[in-house]
């Protein structure tokens, strides 16, 4: 049986490493740069098949970039 929500589904943003939305937003904050947040959380290092749906949730959120720091 699959745990993850129909909800939860339209969320991932990275299905290599099933990441949500959530939590590439929550992580921005503790890095500096769009690289450090692909190492960070792992997100588009495996297919890059979620590459244009990253790149647009860090152009909505660029200014959260190093605040937590």
């Amino acid at each position: 049986m699959d745990n993850h929500s129909d909800s939860e589904d339209q969320d991932i943003i990275c299905y290599c490493e099933w990441l949500t939305r959530e939590e590439i937003v929550a992580a921005i904050p503790y890095v500096r740069t769009l690289r450090e947040l692909r190492e960070t959380t792992r997100a588009c290092t495996t297919c890059f098949g979620c590459e244009g749906d990253l790149d647009d949730l860090v152009s909505v959120h660029r200014d959260l970039f190093g605040t937590g720091l």
